[in-house]
């Protein structure tokens, strides 16, 4: 069962307004272009614990996200929490840091272990594209980097940024010339589908978050076994993949021990699916897809910032989700 209090359960993560005005975000920058990441960290703690102490609904998600990973062996049953928790802020604001890193050219190529990106490899040398299915774990910034492993590599990030757009702004004036274009949007519409096809077909790679539900339309959600217990995934990036015809990668990139590891695995390819089997090829996919998220969630569990519920299943996902349990019971 979530934590959290019952008033906070129903707020959508996009309904969250962005934390921080921009002339305190180009203060932050100011401080980290002068004096680098010791001056950025000290002007953040005080930050950091402000928002730690009076963010109640961000510090009851990330409780409950921590416990769940505790209860799934991510975490020592002895661990306290609650300073696990505010290591978990901190780490977010740590990775503010590694954007602002990422984008002035700090982080450099060797500081970046790269895993699975044969696939990368074999597709650029058949000149095509693919859907990135990429999420709030890690720090997505840091694969910038790729360019310097695959030069001429074209991609496209699909971005609701309501929460981010004043970061984003900041940093788009000190990018200069880049192989990423930011794409915003708040749904996909066909005529969005058709750009992003041609994007594809040209060997392009669009990246799409799949680790938040839909803004416009939450309910159009598939439900997952995440953590122990059922959550909500959302239905478009798997469904977008399947339109596209595009094979279906997942990436993680994650501060580790020694600098960064980014991690490809093939969740799918650009095979057609009959129609009557697509619902549950979605499904297939979206339980992939959690399965990785798990899986490096349960290895670096600080740096996932999803500080909402996300174990808020919507209306419908609850329906599909007690329909597959009864399945599952019938055939017991």
């Amino acid at each position: 069962m979530s934590q959290l209090p019952e008033n906070t359960k129903s707020v959508h993560w996009a309904q969250l307004s962005e934390a921080g005005g921009l002339m305190g975000m180009r203060f932050l920058f100011a401080c980290f272009k002068l004096g680098g990441r010791p001056l950025f960290k000290l002007v953040l703690a005080p930050v950091i614990l402000y928002f730690f102490l009076f963010r109640r609904q961000a510090r009851a998600a990330s409780l409950d996200y921590l416990h769940r990973v505790q209860r799934a062996g991510g975490l020592p049953p002895q661990a306290r929490l609650n300073w696990l928790s505010l290591q978990h802020f901190w780490q977010f604001g740590n990775a503010l840091v590694d954007k602002l890193a990422v984008w002035l050219g700090k982080i450099t190529r060797d500081q970046v272990q790269i895993h699975g990106d044969e696939i990368i490899y074999q597709l650029r040398a058949q000149q095509r594209g693919c859907l990135l299915l990429i999420s709030h774990l890690g720090n997505f910034e840091v694969c910038r980097c790729l360019s310097a492993r695959h030069p001429g590599m074209r991609l496209t990030v699909l971005m609701h940024t309501k929460h981010a757009q004043k970061f984003n702004r900041l940093m788009q004036e000190q990018a200069g010339a880049s192989q990423v274009d930011i794409l915003q949007v708040s749904e996909v519409t066909p005529a969005t589908a058709m750009m992003l096809s041609e994007r594809i077909e040209r060997g392009e790679f669009v990246a799409i978050a799949g680790d938040r539900v839909a803004i416009n339309n939450p309910e159009n959600a598939l439900p997952v076994d995440f953590l122990g217990d059922k959550a909500a995934l959302p239905i478009g990036p798997f469904t977008l993949a399947s339109i596209l015809r595009a094979p279906l990668i997942s990436l993680f990139c994650l501060r580790e021990t020694r600098g960064y590891g980014i991690y490809f695995k093939a969740l799918g390819d650009d095979q057609p699916v009959p129609r009557r089997q697509r619902q549950q090829h979605l499904q297939l996919l979206a339980q992939a897809y959690a399965r990785e998220l798990e899986h490096h969630c349960l290895r670096q569990p600080l740096q996932w910032f999803n500080f909402f519920d996300f174990w808020h299943l919507p209306a419908s996902s609850e329906a599909v989700s007690e329909k597959q349990s009864q399945q599952e019971r019938e055939t017991l």
